[in-house]
């Protein structure tokens, strides 16, 4: 059995800037990447993250941190991780790794989160013209629920996520949801999703209609891995 304790392979400093973090971080996957760590198969290993902004937003009732953010350092990753297999040789292009995720959470003292809109002379969003102005509400995590002062009697119920791509993997890979244990709870489900990129791959820019086709096809090519026609 795995040790009860994880050895922590990538660790985060909240009070450093991201470029200070003793293992350097990246924002995006790529070969030339070099690793940062190594963990062995079977190894039951922690890694720690950054939010996306590393650390921009901050925990109060302004927006005004939103509107200001800087938007060409963002999309911060921990990593890359070699994973070595019980001779010592690490994975290459073309091997299968299997990764089950133990857990996932906040940072010890750092139990938030937040959702924004962006302004519209900086960054804005798909709804900039309804709208325009920066706007934020903080969210606190307790155990799998979430709650916000700034948008009353909402709570989010924590969920569980499978197949979600994981690294520079020679394959894609299609997330797959299965939703939280929370009652009411009427069946289980899986949540098939959906990209708003034609066969093409032309972009077309959250096209709903399009979206949902592409969210159609995905689950048409999972249920055929166990038999069943595409028709």
């Amino acid at each position: 059995m795995p040790p009860s304790t994880p050895r922590l392979v990538v660790p985060i400093d909240l009070k450093k800037k991201p470029w200070e973090q003793t293992l350097p971080l990246h924002n995006r996957w790529h070969p030339e990447i070099p690793p940062v760590a190594e963990v062995k198969d079977g190894e039951f290993s922690r890694v720690e993250m950054v939010y996306r902004t590393g650390g921009s937003i901050e925990d109060d009732d302004s927006a005004l941190d939103v509107k200001t953010v800087d938007l060409s350092a963002v999309h911060y990753l921990s990593g890359l991780i070699r994973v070595m297999d019980k001779e010592g040789i690490p994975a290459k292009p073309g091997d299968l790794l299997k990764v089950e995720i133990c857990n996932l959470g906040p940072l010890p003292g750092d139990e938030w989160d937040f959702t924004a809109t962006f302004d519209r002379e900086n960054g804005g969003c798909y709804l900039t013209d309804h709208f325009p102005s920066a706007t934020k509400a903080i969210w606190y995590c307790e155990g799998i629920y979430a709650y916000s002062p700034h948008i009353p009697g909402e709570i989010i119920r924590g969920r569980m996520e499978y197949l979600t791509p994981m690294g520079p993997t020679p394959f894609h890979v299609n997330p797959i949801f299965n939703i939280g244990p929370v009652e009411p709870r009427f069946s289980e489900w899986l949540v098939f999703e959906g990209i708003s990129v034609d066969k093409g791959g032309r972009q077309h820019y959250l096209d709903p209609t399009i979206a949902y086709r592409l969210a159609v096809l995905n689950a048409i090519d999972y249920l055929s891995k166990f038999g069943y026609s595409k028709e």
